[in-house]
């Protein structure tokens, strides 16, 4: 116990020259500054003023060095050009007009990766930068019209007095936007609403008497537990989202069917895919309780229902697990996020079936076991620091009634069937308060706890949970890697290995899908499992006890849960970034829809999106999502070490915080890549 300080630093520090090695280096800064090498030199790429102001001419600085000695390098001949960035859809990697004859194959501009020698250049809508007074710096007046980011090429054909035969060129991205208004004002709302909630918190505990051992039941707040038992309680948050979602529906299908003007697309995928798996981390299941799939399930089901129990073979989430899979791989080659009528078209499919199981199964048999989001949400469930549980589990043992499971008059059985004398864990509450309604001991609690609590702590581990945990992180790291912009030139690598002529797979389209399916199969459903499994045996060979707790299934199962966290940090940060860059999108989107289709006047649509955070802000922020949930992963694997391994837990977990690391370093490696946006505009 007294060394597992010393070990979670000893990984941090392994982990962080981890963010230096495979990420930080490779992530294109798109703030008004820019710093890379080119031939011996190091450049300092800069704008001033540093905020965009409409109308006003800003220049252009660049300071050249020697990137060994650091003195200023001199006689330089160095041209710039700026382009504005074409939003484009994911499977488009830039492309800049400036090159001649470009071939993509060997003469093409690598933005962000390296120096090369061009071939013919249009160097006359360059503008040459000229030699400042202090030494090494050379600057241009470049009129940017507009605010957002732009792409810049930077072409050398001197430098420290030595012409070059061919001049050399460098490319990547930088942003240039106003001040942000309204930055301070959030800053400042989010510290005074922080400090109500803790006056709150402490007003409460206060009231109710409690010592500081003591958590708060938020059940015990008369105003709280009235709404939880009342009839309207869930109406009130499914009838909302339920027109939402018929909304977007309609707008998929009679609006625009372009992905990053329809609200339909811009909603369900940017706003509402995103946020959505936080709400999983700070309130486990909630978004469950709310969804109009399962509302149309318990409105339809309690109308009139065969009520047949859900076929035990598939009574578990493999069946969830595999539909996931399978639409994730479809949206990759379909590219849904970006085709409205395709969202509208999924999204009714899903009421049919949800409502075709609801009038032959008993509850919500759907979400249970069919939903393909369903056990992603119940492993990242287990994360939230929010519970439901009984107060005493004797009381439960002695009431012979169980109105949780049979239901009473004013409430309904737990659509979810799970019940609170059992439940250890979040995985399949949905905070529905059914429970609540129906307990006549007043044995039900809500209240906070750690995070991360139900990784080590649940009774028991299951094959399906587990092997699902492990494919959410492959899914995850595939999926990112798609959207970064050096994608396409790993799967033409990877293409090259797998012998595809053999199959007689000849066009670069076709050989293309292939690659990605292989890739997506593998590293989804095959790598990460068998790296699990090497590390599970070398648990089981290391621990050296003669009679070991878990035999070599039981490793693998149990000490999958560790990593739930570490696909949750690649989910995160992910759709942070989205949120963040694309998520004012919607603004422009509701003000065109408003005027075509209400006669609302809401504003002239700007489609010139200004992200939320700066690039540069926004991978320091997924940066600290990683570290986060590394040292929760890494903790999560350490207890439940001990909670088997005794003594010799080290040597059980050793080898699972090993393979921990390695799956954040290779997370950080792959969100350092420039990502493309994920609608096209």
């Amino acid at each position: 116990m007294k060394l597992t300080p010393a070990i979670f630093i000893v990984l941090c520090i392994l982990f962080f020259p981890g963010l230096n090695a495979f990420g930080a280096e490779g992530h294109a800064s798109t703030s008004a500054f820019n710093e890379f090498r080119i031939d011996r030199a190091a450049v300092k790429l800069r704008i001033e003023p540093e905020t965009y102001t409409k109308g006003k001419t800003p220049q252009v600085l660049i300071t050249l060095t020697d990137y060994i000695s650091g003195s200023p390098s001199l006689d330089a001949e160095i041209y710039i050009y700026l382009e504005k960035t074409r939003q484009e859809n994911v499977h488009t990697a830039h492309k800049t007009p400036i090159i001649k004859n470009n071939q993509p194959d060997k003469s093409s501009l690598d933005f962000g990766e390296s120096t090369e020698t061009a071939p013919a250049l249009d160097i006359s809508i360059f503008k040459k930068l000229l030699p400042q007074q202090m030494a090494g710096v050379y600057a241009v007046s470049y009129p940017i019209p507009k605010q957002g980011e732009y792409n810049f090429t930077i072409t050398i054909k001197s430098l420290n007095g030595k012409a070059f035969a061919e001049p050399l060129i460098y490319g990547g991205k930088i942003s240039y936007l106003p001040k942000t208004k309204y930055k301070m004002l959030l800053i400042i709302g989010i510290v005074l609403i922080s400090g109500v909630i803790a006056v709150w918190i402490m007003s409460v505990r206060k009231k109710l008497k409690l010592n500081t051992s003591q958590k708060i039941n938020i059940l015990d707040i008369p105003w709280i537990k009235r709404f939880f038992r009342s009839a309207w309680f869930q109406p009130a948050f499914q009838v909302p989202v339920l027109l939402i979602f018929l909304i977007i529906i309609a707008a998929g299908l009679f609006d625009i069917q372009k992905g990053d003007m329809n609200i339909a697309t811009l909603l369900m995928w940017t706003i509402w895919w995103a946020a959505i798996i936080f709400t999983f981390v700070f309130v486990g299941r909630v978004w469950c309780m709310m969804c109009p799939f399962g509302a149309a399930q318990d409105w339809i089901g309690r109308l009139f229902s065969l009520n047949k129990d859900f076929p035990k073979p598939v009574r578990n989430i493999w069946l969830s697990s595999f539909i996931f899979f399978g639409l994730t791989w479809w949206d990759s080659f379909s590219g849904i996020v970006n085709k409205p009528a395709l969202t509208s078209y999924l999204l009714i499919g899903f009421f049919v079936v949800a409502v075709g199981m609801s009038v032959t199964f008993k509850g919500r048999s759907f979400c249970r076991y069919a939903c393909p989001i369903g056990g992603l949400i119940g492993l990242y469930s287990m994360f939230s620091p929010v519970e439901l549980r009984n107060k005493g589990l004797e009381v439960c043992r002695n009431h012979k009634i169980k109105e949780c499971i049979k239901g009473t008059e004013k409430s309904h059985p737990c659509p979810m069937f799970v019940t609170p004398m059992t439940l250890d864990r979040n995985n399949y509450c949905n905070f529905c308060s059914e429970c609540i309604k129906s307990c006549s001991q007043d044995n039900i609690v809500i209240r906070f706890r750690n995070f991360a609590k139900d990784l080590w702590v649940s009774a028991k581990g299951y094959m399906d949970e587990a092997y699902l945990a492990i494919v959410i992180l492959g899914v995850s790291i595939i999926v990112t890697g798609e959207m970064v912009e050096p994608w396409h030139r790993w799967m033409d690598a990877v293409g090259k290995i797998i012998p595809l002529d053999m199959l007689g797979i000849m066009s670069h389209a076709t050989r293309e899908k292939a690659t990605f399916l292989i890739v997506m199969t593998t590293g989804s459903l095959i790598i990460p499992s068998l790296l699990l499994f090497a590390a599970a045996l070398v648990v089981k060979k290391t621990a050296g006890m003669e009679s070991p707790p878990l035999n070599l299934k039981q490793i693998f199962v149990q000490f999958a849960y560790m990593f739930i966290p570490v696909g949750l940090s690649m989910h995160l940060a992910h759709n942070v970034s989205h949120l963040l860059r694309e998520g004012p999108g919607i603004i422009p989107a509701i003000q065109r829809a408003a005027t075509l289709y209400l006669g609302m006047n809401l504003g002239e649509p700007d489609w010139d999106i200004i992200p939320l955070m700066g690039a540069e802000s926004i991978f320091w922020l997924q940066m600290a999502i990683f570290m986060i949930l590394n040292i929760f992963s890494l903790y999560a694997g350490y207890r439940i070490a001990v909670k088997y391994y005794g003594d010799k837990a080290m040597r059980a977990f050793i080898p699972m915080a090993a393979l921990a690391v390695f799956f954040m370093m290779l997370n950080t490696y792959i969100l350092g890549q420039p990502m493309s946006p994920r609608h096209g505009h």
